[in-house]
């Protein structure tokens, strides 16, 4: 009777998914590249409040507000830096995808070609 997948013997013409995912350590490399191009956006953020802090007494409410705006900027930091992270695993998996003969996505594809 035939099967709709494989048998584990058979070798399979269809590459899977998982073929084009970078390994742990790749991402890990990765992460920290970020962090380091990041870093200094992170430091201006800690050394302006802490400068913003020592200039004046402040008062409590004054301290919570500018607080609240670098637990916003410190956000602000983390969302690119996922960004960033999500951006670069995607084009790895599609230049791998594009370096076996695979179909890229459309817009990956448009892209790559205008990088050309």
């Amino acid at each position: 009777m035939a099967t709709l997948f494989p048998s584990p013997t058979e070798p399979s013409t269809i590459s899977s998914a998982v073929d084009f995912e970078p390994d742990e350590q790749w991402k890990s490399r990765l992460k920290v590249d970020i962090e380091n191009n990041l870093r200094s956006m992170v430091n201006e953020a800690k050394q302006t409040l802490q400068d913003t802090l020592k200039k004046a007494p402040v008062s409590a409410i004054e301290r919570e507000r500018l607080t609240e705006e670098h637990v916003a900027t410190m956000k602000n930091i983390r969302n690119l830096a996922e960004e960033q992270f999500r951006i670069a695993l995607e084009r790895e998996r599609q230049e791998r995808r594009w370096a076996a003969g695979q179909t890229l996505d459309q817009e990956w594809s448009e892209s790559m070609i205008k990088e050309q």
